[in-house]
């Protein structure tokens, strides 16, 4: 794994990508595991972290013509060849879909998160101008994790409450640190989005309750 001719490329990337941002990755698996239920916490804890993991890297080899010209000390910027970080992600994504499947969770969001950011991969390379909407297709991940590690006890209205919520959260922040996003002319568009998923879920849960007065 670390025997990259360019100085074990993976390590450096960890550090830069994942370890940097340890304050916002972990607390985020936390919240996609809590949002299915409490049972199994830090097995489906870890699940969803690496599943954030592996989705980091793969989305740092599509984009890195972006991050050449806006990142370019970032370590896969230097690399020739993205063949080896292209398999270790999927490699990744393979993995959680297998974790995902031993704990007979649903598989089904999962994958298709991972057909979605493919599509929106490639379609971001021919419209980098919609970087800030394929960036919101992207972030469905977080939902798809939180819908796929759900417990079977917990309530399926909550669940998508609490996904919805959770994606406003992570799609927002995408779009406020995101400057290319912020400038596209979607970006109006995506606020709109943004705000009706956080209004939205909350309203979920608020129907879950009254269902039970």
């Amino acid at each position: 794994m670390f025997g990259s001719r360019d100085g074990h490329w993976s390590v450096t990337w960890f550090r830069e990508r994942v370890h940097a941002s340890w304050y916002l990755l972990l607390p985020l698996a936390l919240f996609i595991a809590l949002a299915g239920g409490t049972g199994r916490l830090s097995t489906r804890t870890m699940t969803a972290f690496f599943g954030i993991v592996a989705f980091r890297l793969w989305d740092d080899v599509a984009d890195l013509p972006h991050d050449r010209k806006h990142h370019p000390e970032r370590v896969l910027c230097r690399r020739i060849s993205t063949t080896e970080p292209f398999f270790y992600a999927l490699g990744g994504l393979a993995f959680t879909a297998a974790s995902i499947g031993f704990t007979r969770a649903a598989i089904a969001p999962f994958l298709g998160a991972v057909l979605a950011s493919h599509g929106a991969f490639v379609a971001r390379v021919a419209w980098p101008h919609l970087r800030g909407l394929f960036a919101h297709v992207i972030l469905l991940k977080v939902p798809a994790l939180v819908l796929g590690l759900a417990l079977p006890d917990t309530p399926p209205i909550v669940v998508l409450g609490r996904a919805i919520t959770l994606y406003g959260v992570v799609a927002a922040y995408e779009l406020v640190h995101d400057e290319d996003a912020r400038r596209g002319p979607l970006a109006p568009a995506l606020v709109l989005l943004d705000v009706v998923c956080l209004c939205a879920g909350p309203a979920l849960w608020l129907i879950h309750d009254r269902a039970f007065f």
